[in-house]
């Protein structure tokens, strides 16, 4: 576990290790601030409950639930976030520099560090109901996965494809091409389909668009995304946040890589005899094709 206090949490994280802790009207209350994460937040008390349909009273306490003095010191926080979650590398190579004088290549160590401690706090912020939810889907070849992420994002997701087309079938990743991606959106069903959609912050317009989409057509949706939240989140049946801040200017993708490769093993372990028949399956016949591809070259 790692040892994070309340003042390295987003406002989001501190939502989600409370939640379950909060009165019904409390829970209101996060209900509609992650609906508009965080603009929902930043308004008057009075604005905020007229949203959530709670007393202004219940506002001041649900930020004393969160750990603040006052609502006040509530809205400095999510202020302080709105900047935070538009970084770019480059605010943050030139932040770098102006802090130190010059961009330095630091230690592998620094970076195991940073690497280590956003695994932990990733896996620590991890709601077990969610994740239970989202692996029975993982797990359930009847259903349609299609993963969708954004130009670094992608990754996770054309990993998510990979490891769980071994043992189970209705894996892809989401069409790039507009004609084939219509044609999805159109077959989509309530019963049949889920999105596991990697969102991180400078959030994808797209890919927003496109969820939003999917899930007015009946699929269900589950974000992975950072501790700031993808606007995506207002729409999503589970929402599992990943730590991205690394020891250099570029966030790091690896809590993320390292939440998929959980998920996919408790998704295969959940499969057990069936997830095997199938990779005895799929094993001779990927050496076999192999085989092929390298005689004819």
């Amino acid at each position: 576990m790692s040892n994070e206090t309340a003042a390295d949490r987003s406002v989001a994280e501190l939502i989600k290790l409370h939640f379950a802790e909060f009165t019904a009207a409390e829970k209101r209350t996060a209900r509609a601030l992650v609906a508009d994460y965080p603009a929902a937040g930043l308004g008057t008390v009075t604005q905020l409950a007229e949203r959530a349909a709670v007393s202004s009273a219940t506002i001041v306490r649900f930020a004393q639930s969160l750990g603040f003095d006052g609502f006040r010191e509530f809205q400095d926080r999510l202020r302080h976030e709105l900047g935070t979650r538009e970084d770019s590398a480059l605010s943050q190579a030139l932040r770098r520099e102006s802090a130190s004088g010059s961009v330095k290549v630091g230690t592998l160590a620094a970076s195991q560090r940073a690497f280590t401690e956003g695994i932990e706090r990733t896996f620590d912020s991890l709601r077990d109901d969610e994740v239970r939810q989202l692996v029975s889907w993982l797990a359930d070849p009847k259903l349609r996965i299609t993963a969708r992420g954004g130009l670094y994002s992608g990754l996770l997701a054309q990993h998510l494809v990979k490891e769980l087309l071994l043992f189970r079938p209705n894996v892809l990743e989401c069409p790039r091409d507009p004609v084939e991606l219509a044609t999805q959106l159109v077959d989509t069903g309530s019963k049949t389909d889920v999105w596991v959609v990697f969102d991180f912050r400078r959030y994808t317009t797209e890919t927003e668009r496109i969820v939003r989409q999917a899930k007015s057509h009946g699929a269900r949706v589950a974000l992975i995304t950072d501790r700031w939240l993808s606007p995506i989140a207002a729409i999503a049946d589970v929402v599992m946040s990943c730590r991205v801040e690394a020891n250099g200017p570029s966030d790091s993708l690896v809590p993320g890589l390292a939440l998929v490769e959980g998920l996919c093993e408790l998704a295969v372990e959940q499969l057990g005899d069936a997830g095997i028949a199938r990779l005895r399956q799929i094993d001779p016949l990927r050496t076999e094709l192999e085989s092929g591809i390298r005689e004819d070259s």
